[in-house]
C-alpha cells in the first residue's frame, strides 16, 4: 500500500509578517524575506516529506500573468495581478489529487475555514515558524553529531609506535 501524499500550501507574505511580528522587526526587506523562506521551507519540506507550493500573491502589485518556479524541493507561485494567495490556494485545495493530506499555512480566518470545509488541516503561521526552527535545531544536532563521528583523526593514521611517542610528548614526559 502506498504512503498517501501530504500537500504544504503556505500563504507566503502572511508566513513573513507574523515571522516579523515574532522577531521584533518593524522594517525588513520582502525580497529577502522571501529568500529566507523559501530556503527554510525547503530544509522543513525535505525532512517532512512535504510537496510544498509556496504562494506570494501580486494582489497590489504592478505585475502581470501568474509566474511558477520550481525552488528546490518546492514550487513558487506568483499570482497573477488582482489574484490573491488566498483566492488561489482556495483553488488549489479543491484541484488537487485525491488521496491525498492538504495542510495549508496561514493565519487569515476566512482561508482557514474554507480549507477546513475542503478537507484540509490548517495550520497557523506561527505554528509553521516554530516548527521549521525545531526542525532546523535537530538538523544541526544531527550534523554536529555525525560531524564528530566522521572527523578526520591524525591518530586514525599513525602507526602505533609513533601514536605513543606523542602521547608521552603530549603528557610531559619528555627525555633529553
Amino acid at each position: 500500500m502506498s504512503k498517501i501524499k501530504t500537500y504544504l500550501i503556505v500563504d507566503g507574505y502572511n508566513v513573513i509578517h507574523h515571522w516579523a511580528e515574532m522577531e521584533g522587526l518593524t522594517e525588513f526587506s520582502l525580497e529577502e524575506a522571501r529568500e529566507d523562506l523559501i530556503e527554510q521551507l525547503n530544509s522543513y519540506s525535505g525532512l517532512m516529506g512535504y510537496e510544498t507550493v509556496l504562494v506570494f500573491d501580486a494582489y497590489s502589485q504592478e505585475s502581470g500573468p501568474r509566474r511558477e518556479e520550481i525552488r528546490g524541493r518546492i514550487k513558487v507561485v506568483f499570482t497573477e495581478k488582482n489574484k490573491t494567495a488566498d483566492t488561489y490556494i482556495e483553488k488549489l485545495v479543491f484541484s488537487l489529487p485525491k488521496p491525498y493530506t492538504v495542510k495549508v499555512v496561514t493565519s487569515d480566518y476566512t482561508l482557514q475555514r474554507v480549507v477546513l470545509a475542503g478537507g484540509g488541516e490548517r495550520v497557523p503561521s506561527r505554528e509553521l515558524i516554530q516548527a521549521m526552527r525545531e526542525s532546523a535545531k535537530q538538523v544541526r544536532k544531527q550534523y554536529r553529531r555525525t560531524e564528530s563521528d566522521t572527523r578526520n583523526k591524525l591518530e586514525d593514521y599513525m602507526d602505533d609506535e609513533v601514536l605513543a611517542v606523542m602521547k608521552e610528548l603530549r603528557k610531559g614526559n619528555v627525555e633529553d
